[in-house]
């Protein structure tokens, strides 16, 4: 597990609170704006960032996500890009970044060129919602090496023996979808959460 991460899930355990992971789409408005944002939210008090990447076909993403990374598509948003910003970022603050982004993405750079240049510039985690454990293969070698946390999701519907999987591969946390269906289309319910 990140470093990063790794410590500050161990505070907040040590001190019996929970985590605040806040959510920002890269790239919108801008790279600039972005990196200011996660300095005022870490500042504010969260936690740890989750970074979205842009993408042109975000299968489970709703309006207003769909619309944001459009937003920074049109702004010359990049993977590449993203990372120099997290680079730069790393200069200012250790707050834990964790990319949530497509495979994709990851593809076209290629898992191994993705994983060395997302370590390097102090990425602290990986969300791929379109990469369930049993298919993480091409990615668990070149994370691990990098020391990235790969991140698993965990659905409402989830069996047991899906539940036991997730667990067991996900590092650093596991990501609780409390919803079925793309995100924000409805309130979630999160009751049932133990």
């Amino acid at each position: 597990m990140s470093g990063r991460l790794e410590a500050t899930f161990k505070q907040l355990r040590d001190k019996r609170e929970k985590a605040l992971i806040a959510y920002l789409m890269a790239g919108d408005p801008g790279l600039a704006e972005t990196e200011q944002l996660v300095v005022a939210l870490e500042q504010a008090g969260a936690d740890v960032i989750e970074l979205g990447v842009p993408f042109s076909d975000p299968i489970a993403d709703g309006p207003v996500i769909q619309q944001a990374a459009e937003r920074a598509l049109k702004n010359g948003t990049s993977l590449r890009k993203i990372l120099d910003s997290v680079k730069s970022l790393r200069q200012r603050t250790e707050i834990p970044i964790v990319l949530m982004l497509y495979y994709n993405s990851i593809h076209v750079m290629g898992c191994e060129e993705f994983c060395k240049a997302a370590g390097a510039a102090g990425v602290d985690g990986l969300i791929v919602p379109d990469m369930p454990p049993d298919e993480a293969g091409p990615l668990k070698g070149p994370a691990d090496a990098a020391g990235l946390p790969l991140i698993f999701l965990l659905a409402p519907t989830s069996t047991p023996s899906r539940r036991k999987l997730v667990a067991r591969e996900s590092h650093g946390f596991v990501y609780y979808v409390s919803l079925t269906g793309i995100t924000g289309s409805k309130l979630s319910n999160v009751g049932d959460v133990q």
